[in-house]
This record gives structure tokens, C-alpha cells and sequence, in this order.
């Protein structure tokens, strides 16, 4: 769709079935969904403008992160737009005086560990799909 092309720009909206792949279905591709077009934004602002003009237009959205999830929440089950926070995953900012670290929504957790961790910090949160999620 044009609308998101002129939001986030042409290179973060997929839509060749190829590419589209990964984001139709779950981390064990158990569940397998449709989708036509995966919105790649690379800020708030762009997925806030987004959000609105899909809530003007009554179009469904699925957000997703890293897609690790094994119950199958973040597959489109009836072609609906997909938003994938991957290019979203800056650290921003650690305050060490209150342990407080912000991130945008797609940091991976195990760069988050290691930022941490070079600091003399713990991340306390381990998951299995630490890498992707």
C-alpha cells in the first residue's frame, strides 16, 4: 500500500511472498497464517502514524517482535498488516543510578544482557529464544 511506503518509505514495506514468509508464521511453524504486507517501521513515530491511519481505516494489525512466541500470537490469521519492531532495536539510554535501561521495542534481549553485563549490571531475564526475542 502506497499510504505506508510514504510513512516508513518503500524499503521497509514487504510484500513480495517470498520475504512475507517468516512473518506468517510462528517461531516452530506450527501455526501458519496469511498476510500480504509486513510494515518494518524505524520509529515511534512511524508506527504511531501507522496505527492511526489503520484504526481510521478499520484495518487490523498484528504487532510483532521477534516472533519467538510458540502459541502462534503474533501470526496474521486473516491478512492482516503485520508490524515488525526488528528495525527498532536501539538501546537508548542506562541510568546506572536507578538500574533503568530504555530501548526501542525490537531490542533483542541478549544484546540488552550483554550491554548490561560490560556495565557490571544483570539482566534478570533468561529465555531460551534470548537471541531473536
Amino acid at each position: 500500500m502506497d499510504v505506508f511506503s510514504g510513512i516508513v518509505g518503500g524499503e521497509n514495506v514487504i510484500q513480495d511472498a517470498d520475504e512475507l514468509d517468516p512473518f506468517v508464521k510462528d517461531f516452530t511453524s506450527k501455526y501458519v497464517g496469511v498476510g500480504s504486507i509486513v510494515i518494518t517501521p524505524t520509529t515511534t513515530e512511524q508506527v504511531s502514524e501507522c496505527l492511526k491511519y489503520c484504526n481510521k481505516e478499520r484495518i487490523a494489525v498484528v504487532p510483532q517482535g521477534g516472533n519467538t512466541g510458540l502459541v502462534g500470537g503474533s501470526v496474521p490469521l486473516h491478512d492482516e498488516i503485520v508490524i515488525s519492531t526488528k528495525k527498532m532495536s536501539n538501546i537508548i539510554d542506562f541510568d546506572a543510578t536507578q538500574s533503568l535501561i530504555k530501548c526501542e521495542a525490537g531490542c533483542i534481549l541478549e544484546v540488552l544482557q550483554n550491554y548490561v553485563n560490560d556495565l557490571g549490571y544483570n539482566m534478570p531475564l533468561d529465555l531460551g529464544a534470548k537471541g531473536s526475542c
